[in-house]
C-alpha cells in the first residue's frame, strides 16, 4: 500500500501540459495591463494622432519601425512643431507635454529601437528644443491657464527649491528677487535650524540661487506678471477662471490660496500626469524627496545636496536614498552573514542550532567588538578618559567605526 500513495502522488506532480512561447500579441497585452486605464488612453489618443500626421505627410510604415535615432528624433521634431487638434486649434501647453511623456512611453515599450530616452535633452537635443519652443509661442499666445502655471511653479518650488512640505503655504513673494544674469534668488529667514521671521534683515539668511533656466524662468516670469498689482504678499494665490481673466486680464486673484488647495497640488499634478496614487502617497514634502533622491544617485556630493535642501548634517540625507525596507534589508543580512558565515554553515551542528552559532560568533570576535550596550552606555555617561591599548587592526576598527560616542580617546604611540 505505501508503494502505491507513492506512485499516486507522483503521477498528481506529475506536469501535465506543455509549455509554448507567448505570441507578441500576448506580450503587449501584458505590458499593457501593467499600466493604469487612464495612462493607457492618453498613450492611444496620441499615438494615433502622431500616425494619422505621418501619414498624412506621406512618412511609411509605422512610428513603431523607425530604426534609428535620428530618424525618429526627426519625425518627432516635425510632429511636435505642427500637431494641432481636430479642428486645427493649437493644443495647450499641458497637452503638449502630455503628448511629450505619451509618446515616450509607447516608443520604450513597442519601439525596435527601444529604450530611447527622448525626454532627455542631452540625448534628444533637437526635439527638446522644439518642444520648449512650442511651448513658449503658446504660453506667448496665452494658451496656458492659471491652474496649469501654478501647478508649475509649485513643482518648481518642489524640486528646484526642495521645500519642505509645510513651507509652501508660508511661501511670500517678497522671497524672490531676479539677478542680473536673468536668475532668480530665493531668500529663507525661516526654516527648521534657522528660526527668524521674514521681515528681520539678517546675514545669515539662507539663499537658494536658481539659474537663468529658460524653461523654469519664463514660467516664474509669466507667473509674476499675471499676478494683480494690489495683493496679498503670499507667494501662492487664488486662480481666476476664464471669465475673470478676461475681464480683469489677471490670473490670479489677490487672496492667498487656501492651506487644502495647497497641501493637495503634489497629489493634483500625480493625478493629472496618471501615476497611480491608490499605492503611493503623495504629499508636498514629495518633490523635495525626489530632489535628495535623484541628486544622489547621480554622484552628486552630500555638500552639494545640502546647499539646496538646507540640512545641517549630512546623516539627515540617508533618510531620503532608500525606502526603509530596503534599508532593513540591508541591515539584516549584513548581521546574518556575520553570524552565519561560511565557517558556521558548513558545520550542520552549529548550523542548526541559533544559540550555537551566536554563541560561536561571539567567541570569534575580538575584546573591542565584544562591547555590549551596557559597555558603550558607561562610556557614554560617564565620559571619562579611556586608554585602550591595541595593534593596528584594533585602532583602525575604533577609527573606522560608530563605537564611541562623546569620550575622549588617548592613543600611546612607543618611540
Amino acid at each position: 500500500m505505501p508503494p502505491q500513495k507513492s506512485q499516486n502522488k507522483s503521477k498528481k506532480n506529475k506536469k501535465t501540459f506543455t509549455y509554448v512561447a507567448p505570441t507578441e500579441e500576448e506580450i503587449k497585452s501584458m505590458q499593457t495591463a501593467a499600466r493604469g486605464k487612464a495612462t493607457h488612453n492618453s498613450t492611444s489618443t496620441w499615438i494615433n494622432a502622431l500616425e494619422t500626421f505621418r501619414k498624412d505627410i506621406g512618412l511609411p510604415g509605422k512610428i513603431d519601425d523607425v530604426n534609428s535615432k535620428e530618424e525618429l528624433e526627426h519625425q518627432l521634431v516635425l510632429f511636435f512643431v505642427s500637431c494641432k487638434q481636430q479642428n486645427g486649434a493649437e493644443y495647450s501647453v499641458q497637452s503638449i507635454k502630455s503628448a511629450r511623456f505619451a509618446i515616450a512611453r509607447h516608443i520604450n515599450t513597442y519601439s525596435k529601437i527601444r529604450p530611447q530616452e527622448i525626454t532627455n535633452k542631452n540625448i534628444y537635443s533637437e526635439l527638446y528644443n522644439a518642444i520648449t519652443g512650442k511651448i513658449k509661442l503658446l504660453t506667448d499666445q496665452g494658451l496656458d491657464s492659471p491652474k496649469g502655471l501654478i501647478r508649475r511653479i509649485f513643482w518648481h518650488n518642489a524640486f528646484e527649491l526642495a521645500l519642505r512640505g509645510g513651507e509652501h503655504y508660508n511661501l511670500k513673494i517678497q522671497q524672490f528677487k531676479k539677478r542680473k544674469d536673468g536668475g532668480i534668488d530665493v531668500t529663507f529667514y525661516r526654516s527648521k535650524c534657522n528660526q527668524r521671521s521674514l521681515s528681520e534683515s539678517n546675514s545669515k539668511a539662507e539663499v537658494i540661487s536658481i539659474p537663468a533656466d529658460n524653461a523654469v524662468i519664463q514660467d516664474y516670469e509669466l507667473y509674476f506678471s499675471k499676478r494683480p498689482p494690489i495683493c496679498e504678499d503670499a507667494f501662492y494665490l487664488q486662480p481666476c477662471n476664464n471669465n475673470e481673466v478676461e475681464f480683469t486680464g489677471y490670473w490670479f486673484k489677490s487672496a492667498q490660496m487656501g492651506e487644502k488647495l495647497v497641501k493637495g497640488l503634489m497629489k493634483e499634478i500625480a493625478t493629472i500626469t496618471e501615476i497611480d496614487c491608490d499605492k503611493r502617497k503623495f504629499t508636498n514634502h514629495s518633490g523635495r524627496k525626489t530632489f535628495i533622491q535623484i541628486s544622489k544617485s547621480e554622484g552628486i556630493s552630500d555638500n552639494d545636496v545640502m546647499s539646496v535642501s538646507r540640512h545641517k548634517n549630512p546623516h539627515s540625507l540617508a533618510y531620503y536614498e532608500r525606502p526603509k525596507s530596503i534599508l532593513q534589508q540591508n541591515t539584516l543580512s549584513q548581521i546574518n552573514s556575520l553570524i552565519y558565515n561560511d565557517t558556521l554553515l558548513s558545520n550542520d551542528k552549529t548550523a542548526n542550532s541559533f544559540s550555537s552559532a551566536l554563541e560561536t560568533f561571539n567567541e570569534s570576535r575580538s575584546p573591542l567588538q565584544q562591547l555590549n550596550s551596557n559597555d558603550l552606555n558607561e562610556l557614554n555617561d560617564d565620559q571619562q578618559n579611556q586608554e585602550i591599548n591595541g595593534n593596528d587592526e584594533t585602532i583602525k576598527k575604533i577609527l573606522h567605526g560608530n563605537v564611541f560616542q562623546n569620550c575622549n580617546i588617548t592613543f600611546n604611540v612607543n618611540k
